[in-house]
């Protein structure tokens, strides 16, 4: 995750919005494609801890959960994840991109947080945990989901910035829709 908590950081920095007035054009755009980026990134980390999010709750609701019930709820998770618990509302954003391109993003260990809270290979484990330790993990899992989803927000907040001064402009007449096609 090195490469995004530090983008993150970069993009969150209070100075990154400043003086927009004053940059060219395809400045601009570049910004707006590195906030992309990096809220591709951050919106596939937000629906990975969803799901495995999603996941535990379902376990946590079938007391006495087999391994067998495991099974069930793998069979089942895309309508589970469709059902999951109520998220907070959001901008009603879709996703230009589903997933970031490891190979620009060169970062191996993009999960490395949700993996230190819940790791693929723990989920079958999860029929087999006590009830508290379930409940603690579904807790673990929803402060990181507010975490990443605040950072999602940010990101968001940056990406409207730099688009409404791309928009001013073309409303203004200070750039044409014709430098478009050229």
């Amino acid at each position: 995750m090195a490469w995004l908590q530090g983008e993150l950081e970069r993009l969150s920095a209070p100075d990154y919005l400043q003086d927009l007035a004053d940059r060219s054009l395809e400045d601009l755009r570049a910004m707006r494609a590195e906030c992309d980026r990096a809220e591709t990134a951050v919106s596939y980390l937000r629906r990975l801890v969803q799901g495995r999010l999603d996941v535990v709750q379902e376990i946590l609701r079938r007391t006495g959960a087999s391994a067998a019930d495991l099974h069930e709820v793998v069979e089942k998770l895309p309508a589970i994840i469709g059902s999951g618990p109520p998220r907070p509302a959001g901008p009603g954003r879709l996703p230009t991109r589903l997933a970031p391109d490891m190979e620009v993003i060169e970062d191996e260990d993009l999960t490395a947080d949700i993996d230190a809270v819940l790791a693929p290979g723990r989920i079958g484990e999860l029929p087999g945990m006590e009830p508290s330790a379930l409940r603690e993990l579904s807790e673990e899992l929803v402060e990181l989901e507010g975490r990443v989803s605040a950072q999602r927000k940010e990101l968001h907040v940056r990406i409207d910035a730099v688009q409404g001064e791309i928009v001013r402009r073309y409303k203004s007449g200070d750039i044409s829709p014709d430098e478009l096609l050229a």
